[in-house]
């Protein structure tokens, strides 16, 4: 009977601990639900605004056709489009950051000023155009890349050897591009260089990604917005920042990427290539609550554990119901952590829900037992709980050790504790508790 009791009791606490896992998944949901309202929003001025920017160029794109001899032994007139990357490419580009909101939400835009410099090998461009084709020059065209055309504010300027071009939207092949602008030019063969600078003003936003189409690639960056993030194909060579903003300097030369500097007929994915700068928000709050939520299980069965050492040593036997409703305020505080963090920063949230949280399942516990120090012990237990989760979700790559750590040494400490005890006889119908 005794061993049928303690089994009976062990059952409805799991079945209790079962119970809970489903509000604990609710808030999963919901803190899902509440980071998609927020990419919404992200995405929804962005879009007003001006997209993530991809910035490539300049490239020399150059149509001939010829005659040529088919299968059938007939002549055929064959397009051929040769593609002329730039032998030296320098850009300069200071971000301007700006957040705004859109509800509780904050999203990062920015508006550059950009100068892309640079110069082709117009001996190299000739020696390929004669020695690959037999046709006539046709259309020569110089091409740059803009993701979102809606960014570009005011004029764009571009100066082709010493001169101003005309600048027209849209592109006249997606083969190297998908979105920009071209400028027509004239190839003289006599002319040893082509140099070019292009001036433009950017919006955009989260985002500016750039292109290392240059034989020599040079990119400099500089912003007020200090928690930048770098992402892409290439990291800066050089980089500072400090609490004025950021500078970073990119040096890329063709042998670090896997296309050619000219082709013909060909296509080559540049785009995969790109690399630049993210405008991160100081915190997440939401992959922070996230992480803090996925210890929820831990922390129930924690707290459950210690109830039923207090019980053992307190000779006190808690009611399941009981179990129920302490389990219910420590998931509440992920609830509660999800609210504050959305207006407050998450280190204040965290503080302010767990002193809550401690506070009603401390003051429950007392008065249940009718004496302060089982309070106490509980609110000193959750304490540690909490804080030690705290300090995991700020080490977060030492977050597997150090836990994996503290669950060894609270299995030793209950194995140590309950060395003694006699479980057939702990429970015993006829032992009255104190």
């Amino acid at each position: 009977m005794t061993r049928n009791s303690v089994l009976l009791r062990l059952a409805l606490i799991v079945a209790v601990f079962i119970i809970l896992l489903i509000p604990l998944t609710m808030i999963q949901s919901l803190i899902d639900e509440r980071q998609n309202y927020r990419n919404q929003a992200v995405t929804e001025v962005s879009h007003s605004w001006a997209d993530s920017q991809l910035i490539g160029g300049p490239v020399i794109s150059v149509t001939t056709e010829e005659w040529v001899k088919n299968k059938e032994n007939e002549s055929e007139l064959i397009p051929r489009r040769f593609t002329f990357l730039p032998e030296h490419l320098n850009i300069e580009s200071e971000v301007v950051p700006e957040v705004r909101r859109r509800g509780i939400y904050e999203v990062s835009l920015y508006t550059t000023t950009l100068t892309i410099s640079g110069t082709f090998d117009n001996q190299k461009l000739f020696s390929t155009l004669k020695s690959s084709s037999k046709g006539a020059i046709g259309k020569s065209r110089v091409m740059f890349n803009v993701s979102d055309l809606r960014g570009i504010t005011g004029e764009v300027q571009l100066i082709w050897n010493s001169k101003k071009v005309d600048v027209n939207p849209g592109l006249s092949d997606q083969s190297v591009f998908k979105s920009g602008f071209v400028s027509n030019i004239n190839l003289e063969e006599q002319q040893e260089n082509y140099s070019f600078t292009l001036k433009i003003k950017l919006k955009g936003s989260q985002s500016l990604e750039f292109l290392p189409l240059g034989k020599y690639t040079s990119v400099k960056m500089k912003s007020s917005w200090n928690n930048p993030g770098f992402m892409g194909s290439f990291l800066p060579s050089t980089h500072k920042i400090d609490n004025n903003g950021f500078e970073a300097a990119w040096n890329i030369n063709h042998f670090n990427r896997d296309y050619p500097q000219e082709w013909i007929n060909k296509y080559y994915n540049v785009m995969e290539s790109s690399f630049g700068l993210r405008l991160l928000m100081p915190v997440d709050e939401y992959q922070k609550t996230t992480r803090t939520s996925k210890y929820g299980i831990m922390i129930v069965l924690l707290t459950f554990i210690s109830f039923f050492m207090i019980e053992l040593y307190g000779k006190v036997v808690l009611h399941p119901i009981q179990y129920l409703l302490a389990g219910l305020a420590i998931v509440i505080f992920y609830s509660l952590l999800l609210s504050f963090s959305e207006y407050l920063t998450f280190n204040f949230s965290y503080s302010i829900t767990s002193i809550l949280v401690i506070g009603l399942v401390g003051f429950y516990v007392k008065s249940i037992y009718g004496k302060t120090k089982f309070g106490i012990i509980i609110g000193l237990l959750l304490t540690f709980f909490y804080g030690f989760m705290f300090v995991i979700l700020q080490l977060q790559d030492y977050s597997l050790l150090l836990g994996n750590i503290a669950l060894f040494v609270i299995l030793a400490v209950i194995m140590y504790m309950t060395r003694k005890i006699d479980w057939y006889e702990i429970f015993n119908d006829n032992k009255k508790p104190n």
